[in-house]
């Protein structure tokens, strides 16, 4: 996966995205806080998710909204490689 790219991922129900930063992977929900929008079908630029429906950013590190309509912050998570893999820890309660 490449700097500027997204990939949505599912894990027991719950719709996520992984992205790749110029910084690193980041890993966070998928859906903008506004209207629920897929921030997986939005552009990723410098650190920065767009949603495609009425266009909220923000950070994917550590789900500030840069700019609204969106209000609440987005649900983000630890995202490390470790090995050839990419790891993204969940809140206890999603581990199952």
């Amino acid at each position: 996966m490449k700097a500027g790219q997204m990939r949505p991922l599912r894990w027991r129900g719950r719709r996520l995205v992984l992205a790749r930063t110029e910084e690193g992977f980041a890993a966070f929900d998928d859906h903008c806080t506004h209207r629920g929008g897929s921030l997986a079908d939005g552009a990723l630029i410098c650190g920065t998710v767009q949603c495609p429906w009425h266009g909220s950013q923000s950070d994917v590190h550590n789900g500030d909204v840069k700019a609204g309509p969106a209000e609440e912050p987005i649900g983000t998570y630890r995202a490390e490689i470790a090995g050839e893999q990419v790891r993204v820890t969940l809140p206890k309660s999603d581990r199952g």
